[in-house]
């Protein structure tokens, strides 16, 4: 499952124009970024006409667009009250991170509020799970806080985040020495071991706690 981080804040402050900025920084580590808007007001998915249009207009509870280059889902749900993160794990499964603009109500998700002088000046106490702050003024909070244009920092914070996040350790020893992992390195190689061994134990046997693998040049 990926990593969910809400930005969230007030119209104005600047929530796409940081993710925007994000998204070259962190596919540049190595990253599988997505990201999800949440648009109170609705939005148009396709035109009116459009065979997909008269699908979903005609009782379909999801229609499914593909093309060579693109795949786009529509989805009813259920009701208002309906949650988002199951579906945006399904959706995000094979993410690294997802970055999620909105969703201010979801307090499972950690959020990074946007401050921005002379628009929201000031942190929103209801919101829940914010782990650090984005503002253009001077703040005083126990939390972290970045400038706007401290993309690499904020970066480095995502990946603290998500390093917290992991279910497993992975450490890589080359001639004695601990190599140093990022978060996608040790995701891919603790995914890759788990997935090699879980088929080769028995079935009496417990599930995989600890792998230990060894490679050693003989020539």
């Amino acid at each position: 499952m990926p990593f969910f981080l809400g930005i969230v804040g007030r119209s104005d402050t600047g929530k796409t124009t940081l993710i925007l900025k994000l998204l070259p920084e962190l596919e540049k580590r190595g990253y599988r970024v997505g990201v999800a808007k949440n648009c109170p007001h609705g939005f148009d998915f396709d035109r009116e006409g459009k065979d997909s249009w008269k699908f979903y207009q005609g009782g379909a509870s999801g229609v499914l667009l593909t093309s060579p280059c693109q795949v786009a889902f529509l989805k009813k749900k259920e009701n208002k009250e309906e949650g988002i993160l199951d579906f945006l794990s399904l959706v995000f499964h094979n993410f690294d991170l997802v970055l999620i603009e909105g969703f201010r109500e979801e307090s499972k998700i950690k959020k990074i509020e946007l401050l921005r002088k002379g628009v929201s000046e000031r942190p929103d106490n209801s919101l829940k799970n914010v782990v650090a702050f984005v503002s253009d003024l001077e703040i005083e909070v126990n939390k972290p806080v970045f400038k706007p244009e401290q993309i690499y920092e904020i970066a480095d914070f995502m990946e603290r985040l998500m390093e917290k996040s992991q279910d497993y350790q992975v450490e890589i020893i080359v001639n004695g020495e601990r190599l140093p992992l990022n978060f996608f390195v040790k995701k891919m190689i603790g995914n890759l071991a788990f997935a090699v061994v879980d088929p080769l134990k028995r079935e009496d046997e417990k599930e995989a706690e600890e792998i230990i693998i060894k490679v050693k040049r003989l020539n």
